[in-house]
């Protein structure tokens, strides 16, 4: 009874939430699950993996010390051994040792013991007697590997081999060979290692004879107590933290299971080998996470915007109505559910007056907008008129001066025309100079060429061009290119983008026309030009070459101000 109470005075947006909590738990078992089954499929492959690199660093090992031995076999059957010659037989070896790099020093020694000859240059070591291994190769009658000791002829750690050379069962002679430590470890290591990975090896005594990672540090010391018996115990794997601080997944083969009686270990890092599920895990939690902070969002917005909102809304709305506040609305749009239609069906009850009372103020408005328009355009139209009356009268009243005028004009207009189809928001400059040259396309127009990228020009500013485009082709038809049969105009541009519009770089280039000289006074069309361009906010550069007449333009193109659509 408790709980139903409880769940009765829960708003709408908790029962919400609670449900999204309850939907989120299986997602959260299931991705448990998942991790802890991968973990344990990757513990079993991680150890069978540090096994199989335990038994690759033996491998690689017995065909290192394979090596060894058929080198040793080939040094035992020269000729210099054979004889009874103990400085042949040192030249020989100590030949043979520098050119062997795994190898320390090379001796020949009786089946007593005594070295007949070494390849070193300092005084005989005497009997080897005493060494394991020589006494193991005598009594084996094979090829022996012994453990870490200082070698007697080199001075240097080494593991020291023997191979017995026998005549029927009668040991003639052993040639023994120090193994470079240093090298075997770079060997081994040079064979591929895993990052954050390890290897041990080890004599029978467990004496260090080579180590990834910290060699130096290592190599020559003892395994402790707790490792020991890993050297004569069952092959295997465990988990260990290694003296360098790292947790590693140990694969190891003891010393009876190798052919030549050392003991091999290899470890995985356990962040390398885990390190992927962890992070997996890490961003599956983090994603369900995240996924359970939405879900609950998307609960709360949902309760509190779709569904509990809108009703306190209409409830607001018909308290406001009550009042008298006819202007109050829900504001409940674009739903089709029962709260939507609820809610249009309220504001469809005033929206009706609203709309006329909208209608009359939006034309009132819209016919403002219109005079005021009209009286700028109209005024800014008479000073443009006035001011090119002013240019085109002033030194000249007669016919040709009215023509000129009355060109001028109709340029003014088919200026006005290309704005008035673009509703005086702005004018491509290609199509500024396209109007500017409509005169001349029919019989001329092969002989201009237009070029540049698009620019967008106000109409402040799309006008003046026009204008300046068209004295510049009066001039060339008069003067220039365009009087004669042959000659050709260039128009070409570049804009470079400003914070507040663009600057543009206009060149009239004309080829093929008369002879250019330079004019003894500036004539109109020139004022107009320089005029405009200063107007524009730029400059004007006429060029009198003898290929024609050229004219670099600089403008200003302003961005067109945010204008209210009428």
């Amino acid at each position: 009874m408790q709980f139903r109470y409880f769940i009765r005075r829960m708003s709408l947006t908790h029962r919400l939430l609670a449900l999204t909590l309850a939907a989120s738990l299986p997602g959260l078992a299931a991705v448990g699950y998942g991790a802890l089954n991968l973990r344990n499929t990757r513990y079993a492959e991680v150890h069978a993996e540090a096994i199989r690199n335990a038994q690759f660093v033996v491998a690689e090992l017995a065909q290192i010390y394979d090596g060894i031995e058929g080198a040793l076999h080939a040094v035992s059957q020269a000729a210099e051994i054979r004889q009874d010659d103990p400085a042949a037989c040192a030249d020989y070896i100590g030949r043979v040792r520098r050119k062997l790099e795994p190898l320390t020093s090379i001796a020949i020694v009786d089946a007593n013991g005594a070295v007949r000859c070494d390849s070193e240059d300092g005084p005989p070591p005497g009997s080897l007697a005493d060494r394991d291994y020589i006494r193991q190769a005598t009594t084996t009658k094979r090829f022996t590997v012994g453990g870490y000791t200082t070698g007697r002829i080199s001075g240097r750690p080494i593991v020291p081999v023997a191979l017995p050379v026998t005549t029927g069962d009668a040991i003639e002679y052993i040639v023994v060979a120090g193994l470079n430590l240093d090298w075997l470890d770079e060997q081994l290591r040079d064979r591929g290692m895993a990052r954050g990975s390890a290897f041990t090896v080890t004599d029978r005594n467990g004496v260090i004879l080579a180590r990834e990672p910290f060699p130096q540090q290592f190599v020559g010391t003892r395994f402790t107590d707790e490792y020991r018996p890993l050297i004569s115990g069952p092959p295997g794997s465990l988990e260990v933290r290694g003296r360098d601080g790292i947790d590693r997944i140990l694969g190891y083969v003891p010393a009876q299971e190798t052919p030549f009686g050392l003991y091999v270990s290899s470890g995985i890092s356990r962040n390398e080998a885990f390190g992927a599920i962890d992070r997996s895990l890490r961003t599956s939690l983090a994603l369900f996470a995240l996924g359970t902070a939405v879900a609950f969002l998307l609960a709360w917005l949902v309760g509190e915007s779709i569904i509990r909102r809108p009703l306190m809304r209409m409830v607001a709305t018909a308290e406001a109505w009550r009042r008298g506040h006819d202007a109050a609305r829900t504001g409940i749009v674009g739903r089709n559910d029962e709260i939507g239609i609820l809610g249009q069906t309220f504001d469809r009850l005033m929206d009706e007056n609203a709309l006329r009372e909208e209608q009359r103020a939006t034309a009132e408005e819209r016919r403002e907008i219109l005079v005021h328009e009209l009286a700028h355009r109209v005024k800014n139209t008479l000073a443009t008129v006035q001011s090119i009356a002013s240019l085109s009268f002033r030194h000249s009243q007669g016919p040709e001066a009215l023509r000129q005028f009355q060109d001028r004009l109709q340029a003014l207009v088919r200026g006005h025309d290309l704005l008035t189809r673009k509703n005086w928001q702005h004018a491509d400059l290609s199509e500024v100079a396209e109007a500017a040259m409509a005169p001349l396309k029919e019989e001329r127009g092969h002989r201009f060429t237009i070029s540049g990228p698009r620019v967008d020009l106000p109409p402040t500013t799309a006008v003046p061009t026009a204008m300046i485009l068209h004295e510049l082709c009066t001039n060339a038809l008069k003067y220039g290119a365009l009087s004669n049969e042959t000659g050709s105009v260039s128009i070409r541009w570049t804009a470079q983008p400003l914070d507040n519009g663009a600057t543009v770089d206009l060149i009239w280039s004309e080829s093929g026309g008369p002879p250019v000289q330079p004019p003894t006074e500036e004539g109109f069309g020139t004022r107009l030009i320089a005029n405009l361009c200063r107007q524009l906010g730029g400059t004007a550069d006429f060029r009198y070459l003898p290929s024609g007449f050229a004219c670099h333009l600089t403008l200003i193109a302003p961005a067109e101000e945010p204008r209210e659509d009428i």
